[in-house]
């Protein structure tokens, strides 16, 4: 039984990907992947912990290609707030890169920094080719020169939740993408 006061699909937050949207751009970046990666080769796909989780488990099921999944835990935001500096909370020198074919992977693209940061690891592997893919990439300026090579859809510079993505650890299982307004981030509104 759900908790009092607790909304499962919350509908009250403004939908900024809708469900059926989120639906579409998954498949589309995943015949993008195909597309661009033959179906002898392994490819090994690097996602972003938390929030890549479900954009993770939607997107190989419409992968061709043998496939195999690692996952690296970074953290740079608290709440809403971006930390100054990405945590990486994995040794990703030890997933065993070198030589394979791999797809960074995360939801959405914002400063650029734990993109950056996670990517410059496998890099220092040197797989044989690096790829990356982002279902969100935000409008906004960017400090760090990345350009994913696959990207869903461009969004307005907004915190956002839903699909993976929270605040707080709160959020992650709606099945769209939503504006997480000020006062529901800062416990204002109900969850």
């Amino acid at each position: 039984m759900a908790a009092s006061g607790y909304a499962p699909r919350r509908t009250d937050l403004p939908v900024v990907i809708s469900e059926a949207r989120v639906r579409h751009l998954v498949r589309r970046l995943a015949a993008a992947i195909c597309a661009d990666h033959s179906e002898g080769d392994t490819l090994v796909i690097v996602a972003v912990l938390k929030a890549a989780v479900v954009f993770l488990a939607d997107l190989i099921r419409h992968l061709t290609m043998p496939l195999e999944i690692e996952l690296v835990n970074a953290r740079s935001y608290s709440g809403t707030r971006r930390r100054e500096a990405v945590e990486i909370l994995d040794d990703v020198l030890e997933l065993e890169l070198t030589g394979r074919h791999v797809l960074l992977l995360d939801c959405v693209l914002d400063s650029g920094h734990t993109l950056a940061a996670v990517l410059g690891a496998i890099v220092a592997q040197a797989p044989a080719s690096v790829k990356t893919c982002v279902l969100l990439r935000k409008r906004r300026p960017r400090t760090v020169d990345i350009e994913p090579e696959y990207v869903g859809t461009d969004i307005p510079d907004v915190f956002v939740v839903g699909y993976g993505l929270d605040c707080d650890n709160r959020w992650r299982h709606l099945p769209f993408v939503a504006e997480l307004p000020e006062a529901a981030a800062s416990g204002g509104g109900e969850e």
